[in-house]
């Protein structure tokens, strides 16, 4: 259980700090190539869901981030749920992403994005956002596996 705590502190470190490091750097509304034609920092602040969805509910946002904490807190360190580590694990990554985000939720009234793929047409976004998709993908790797 102490492994997936360091996983989720790391989870949450690694994603404010490129955020607030970026900010700091480029500052927001702002673009700065990264790797030419592949990948710049674009950053904008999302007060919505995915891709920008019900951005005029930014409180339905808060309130789904706080339910996912509490659930997937639960999901992660209550030793009476009997998932296998895999599971487990992706759970720490939605959880630590939903943390991530959510920070930014309170603090900066929005999610800060900065990844924008130059080469397809995507979404900007950030490393909570990656973590939580990770999660999702273990999640489902691991009720596979346990079938």
């Amino acid at each position: 259980m102490i492994i997936n705590l360091i996983i989720l502190i790391l989870i949450v470190i690694i994603d404010q700090f490129t955020k607030n490091y970026l900010l700091s750097i480029i500052g927001l509304n702002n673009i700065r190539e990264f790797i030419p034609g592949i990948i710049q920092f674009n950053l904008v602040q999302n007060t919505g869901g995915a891709f920008s969805i019900f951005r005029q509910y930014p409180i339905y946002f808060k309130i789904i981030g706080l339910v996912n904490v509490f659930l997937f807190s639960y999901l992660c360190f209550c030793s009476t749920v009997k998932f296998n580590k895999i599971i487990k694990t992706g759970c720490v990554f939605v959880l630590g992403g939903t943390i991530g985000n959510l920070i930014d939720r309170f603090i900066k009234g929005g999610v800060v994005d900065f990844l924008d793929f130059q080469f397809i047409s995507f979404a900007v976004f950030n490393f909570a956002d990656v973590f939580i998709d990770i999660g999702v993908v273990l999640i489902l790797v691991g009720w596979i596996r346990k079938k």
